[in-house]
């Protein structure tokens, strides 16, 4: 009927008018480079005692031998970032956005650390096939725990150029995984992502970040995950 019609014609203008808002974005570009202290750990010798101690830690948070060496994770001896891990985060052209750096000692001060930054980058962005659904998630251990197509926001938040790129691209489905206590970023994501037209699933982690959770049963999640709708937005607002 014509009252049809012109609601799928409000609907698709409304869509078009977010995806240009969503485009519309400024770049800053900030100098990121490795520290000088950084130690490739797959390089390592066995005798190095502190290298073993990241090792352990590591093995301990379910990282493999071919995972340090794939995401090219080392770690620092002096330094600001002495006694710490690095994970680095390449763009698709390969060149280094950001990094972060994990205490790998019990007892430290400060946990973690990271370089200045606007954070607007794409995490793990040489790693994603935009063809394929995608996993947001937000820590790095959590996108490495997940191992397919996963992008950590290294944080609670979703980067301009994150956005930018999903509603620009050819990727259909989005897997949300954020943790219970981040439902206002849950909800703010899940809006802008509802509004381009997203296929869009909601992550239950129960409590658990996917780095705990560990592969199978991350992916037993994804599995079980249902389709997240303005439906399903309104309910999750509700609940705050």
């Amino acid at each position: 009927t014509a009252l049809i019609k012109l609601i799928r014609q409000k609907k698709t203008k409304k869509q078009k008018l977010e995806k240009k808002k969503l485009l519309s974005t400024k770049v800053q570009h900030f100098d990121i480079k490795l520290p000088e202290e950084y130690i490739p750990l797959h390089q390592i010798s066995k005798s190095n005692i502190l290298a073993r101690h990241a090792l352990t830690y590591l093995k301990n948070r379910g990282l493999s031998i071919y995972d340090i060496f794939s995401y090219q994770i080392g770690y620092c001896e002096k330094g600001r970032f002495a006694n710490k891990i690095i994970i680095p985060t390449y763009n698709a052209d390969e060149e280094l956005e950001y990094f972060i750096a994990r205490s790998f000692l019990p007892d430290a001060h400060r946990k973690y650390d990271a370089p200045v930054s606007d954070k607007n980058i794409i995490g793990f962005e040489n790693r994603i096939n935009w063809d394929l659904p995608i996993v947001l998630c937000e820590g790095a251990f959590d996108a490495i725990a997940i191992k397919r197509n996963a992008i950590p926001l290294f944080g609670k938040n979703i980067s301009k150029k994150l956005m930018k790129k999903i509603v620009t691209n050819s990727v259909k489905k989005v897997y949300l995984a954020l943790d219970e206590d981040a439902i206002k970023s849950t909800c703010k994501i899940s809006e802008q992502l509802l509004k381009a037209g997203k296929k869009l699933y909601v992550v239950e982690l129960e409590g658990k970040d996917p780095s705990d959770m560990g592969f199978t049963l991350f992916t037993n999640k994804i599995q079980e995950a249902q389709p997240f709708t303005f439906s399903s937005l309104l309910n999750l607002k509700l609940n705050l």
